[in-house]
């Protein structure tokens, strides 16, 4: 049923098509990258430190390829910055807006926490809950 709405599973869990196509999307980017600079695939996969059918897969898109090889590839074109400051705080507008408030140490599921009555007291300070 989920090959029907384009959601396929690997051994890794399931992978969305818009999960597809923005790993075939860097694929293709990381290849066109590595032609521009005029490097061969067994060179390029040497400074990886990689084989040639792992720089193939990644360039295929293959969702199976890990974040190191693609830290690799990174770090052979010279923009290892790019996956560093992938989700930096600073540019993160929805973390800075939350962070204008109070950040709590940890967040619960609405299922977990306990909910107040109308006079502000929980049922723990009753003595009723566990």
């Amino acid at each position: 049923m989920s090959e029907k709405f384009g959601i396929h599973k690997t051994k890794g869990g399931i992978v969305y098509p818009s999960i597809a196509r923005a790993v075939a999307k860097l694929g293709a980017d990381v290849s066109l990258a590595r032609r521009a600079r005029r490097i061969s695939t067994t060179d390029f996969a040497a400074q990886m430190g990689v084989s040639r059918a792992t720089l193939q897969r990644l360039e295929a898109g293959d969702v199976g390829c890990s974040i190191n090889t693609l830290a690799a590839a990174l770090h052979a074109l010279g923009r290892i910055d790019l996956l560093r400051d992938l989700l930096d705080q600073a540019a993160d507008d929805v973390g800075l807006m939350v962070m204008r408030g109070e950040v709590p140490q940890r967040v619960r599921s609405r299922s977990q926490a306990a909910p107040a009555d109308k006079s502000g007291s929980s049922s723990l300070e009753e003595g009723i809950g566990w």
